[in-house]
Parts: C-alpha cells; sequence; structure tokens
C-alpha cells in the first residue's frame, strides 16, 4: 500500500518509516523539516497550510498521522500553539483525506487524554480528563477523527501510548527524561529530576511501537468504517528514579541528581492496561526496559562520540 506519513521526519518516524517500508508499503513523509536518521521520498509541508495539505495528501491508501507538537509542559506555557498545530493542523488533514478519496487514518495519540486517572491500569473506555493543554489537544484529535469516521465513512485508529524511547531521540532542547539522563550523565551534569522522582510512568521502547502501528494498519484495512483506539503499554511502570539508576546502570557512571520543583499538570501515576491491543491487534511489547536502556545508551554514546 502506498502510505503518507505526516511528520516522519521526527523520533518515531525514524523507526516507523523502515518498519512500514519492510513491511512493502510505500511511503510519501510530509514534514516542515528532512529527516536525519533514515533516507525517505519527502514534501517539506506544513500541516497549517491547508491547500498545500490538499495539493499532498492524494493517491494514497491510508495516511499515518505522527505530526504535532508534543511537549506537555511547553503546553501549559503557550495553549493557544498547541491548538492552533495539533487541532487545526488535523483538520487540514482529515480534509485533504476526504477530498481526494483516502479513507483511512492511524492517530499517534498518548496517555496524556486520560489527565490524573480514576484507575491504574488504564483501560481505554476510562475517563478522558487531560490536565494539560498537550492532552486537551490530543483528545480533541481523537474526536476530530472519530466525528470523521462517523460523518463521511472513514477508518480512523488512535493508538494512545505512554513514554516512548529508543535510539535516534532527538529533541532541541531535549526534554524527555530518558534522553535527557543519558545526556546529563555522559557530560558529568546534574541528572535534573522533577519533584521526588517517584512519578511512575510506562517506558515503551520505539520499536513496540512501530510494530503496533503495522498491526493497527492491518487491522484497519479490515475493519473499515469505524473507529478504534488502542493503549499501548509494557504494563510494567518504572519510576523516573528507577531509570536514572537504570541509565547509571547501563553507563557504568554514577549521577548526581539533582531535584527540581513539581511540573504543573503531570501525574503521580500514569501507565496502562494493554489487554484490548493484546487481544484485537495481537500485539504486545517485547523489548525488556533493561535492553532497550542498554541499546539506547549504546546509541547515543557512539552518537557523541562521534560528533565531538
Amino acid at each position: 500500500m502506498k502510505i503518507i506519513v505526516t511528520g516522519g521526519s521526527g523520533f518515531l518516524g525514524s523507526h516507523m518509516i523502515p518498519a512500514l517500508e519492510q513491511a512493502g508499503h510505500t511511503i510519501l513523509n510530509v514534514d516542515i523539516r528532512e529527516p536525519k536518521h533514515v533516507e525517505i521520498k519527502t514534501v517539506i509541508a506544513d500541516i497549517l497550510d491547508k491547500p498545500k495539505m490538499m495539493e499532498i495528501i492524494k493517491d494514497a491508501d491510508a495516511v499515518l498521522h505522527l505530526a504535532g507538537l508534543i511537549e506537555a509542559g511547553e503546553s501549559v506555557k503557550d495553549p493557544q500553539t498547541f491548538v492552533d498545530v495539533n487541532i487545526s493542523g488535523t483538520i487540514n488533514v482529515l480534509e485533504a483525506m476526504k477530498a481526494n478519496g483516502i479513507n483511512t487514518i492511524l492517530f499517534s495519540s498518548s496517555a496524556a487524554v486520560y489527565g490524573e486517572p480514576k484507575n491504574i491500569p488504564i483501560s481505554e473506555d476510562d475517563p478522558t480528563m487531560p490536565i494539560n493543554p498537550y492532552g486537551m489537544t490530543k483528545l480533541a484529535m481523537e474526536g476530530l477523527i472519530s466525528s470523521y469516521v462517523k460523518a463521511h465513512g472513514m477508518t480512523g485508529v488512535a493508538l494512545r501510548y505512554f513514554n516512548l524511547y529508543g535510539p535516534k531521540e532527538h529533541h532541541e532542547p531535549e526534554s524527555h527524561a530518558m534522553p535527557r539522563f543519558i545526556e546529563q550523565i555522559y557530560k558529568g551534569e546534574e541528572v535534573t529530576v522533577y519533584g521526588s522522582g517517584e512519578h511512575q510512568r510506562d517506558y515503551i521502547h520505539v520499536k513496540d511501537i512501530a510494530d503496533a502501528h503495522i498491526k493497527a494498519l492491518d487491522y484497519a484495512m479490515n475493519n473499515q468504517k469505524e473507529y478504534h483506539y488502542f493503549n499501548l503499554s509494557t504494563q510494567k511502570p518504572s519510576s523516573v528514579l528507577d531509570i536514572a539508576h537504570a541509565v547509571e546502570n547501563a553507563m557504568n557512571k554514577k549521577a548526581n541528581i539533582k531535584h527540581l520543583p513539581e511540573r504543573p499538570g503531570d501525574p503521580m501515576v500514569l501507565y496502562a492496561n494493554a489487554t484490548k491491543a493484546h487481544e484485537v491487534l495481537g500485539w504486545q511489547a517485547q523489548v525488556s526496559l533493561e535492553d532497550g536502556i542498554k541499546e539506547t545508551v549504546d546509541y547515543f554514546v557512539e552518537y557523541w562520540n562521534k560528533t565531538v
């Protein structure tokens, strides 16, 4: 199949696109920048540019919508930009799909749609009450997709995943815990932990997420004109301090941990029940945290050693 990927130049795309190609699909990447970590045909365009989306998003079997802003903390500081890019950009993608006869969309959603969970582990039909603008926009993006499914006979899949990590995760500045800890320990800097460090998250390797998208794409093609949503989780949460110590062990270097104030809109415990994905998609996380951290540490150390 021909698949259009929005936002494929980023971290997830650098793993997703090779996985899609290996599964036999032809890929067109649409992003505001060229990819650095994968070679793929790319059209430079902004999802906020509706005429450009109308021009580009055509002649394909499905869209994988990865594009958007992702930093929860930044969304608290600048909610309007998140609304503009994530919500308005998604409308432009959906309108282009509708106009050009593409009926299937897979969406990169987030655990942030749940906010402070009422139940642990979280199930897909638990209340969705986001506590930061980022989570609100992700929930709104899901709502837009489900509304287009209902109104226009499209097919939508939202994959709600938790703390994604792995090789090739580069942000400027780096705010995600795993690569930030690796870099801080590598450079001998203070390892900055927000609050007590007891916040529990489900860290899931990017290879497992890419595999889930492949399985979800196949499922969507066989279950048309419906809206589907799945948690993707290892179901094995770890605290932020656990992650810092695991990185220490993998690097064989001591971390100088510095505690910073709590961040607003940051739930203490966030992990999910992934039974639905196991039973419906036949998907299960395969990469252990220990192996995943070692692979990620080895990648960054080699990367930095080459660039020094």
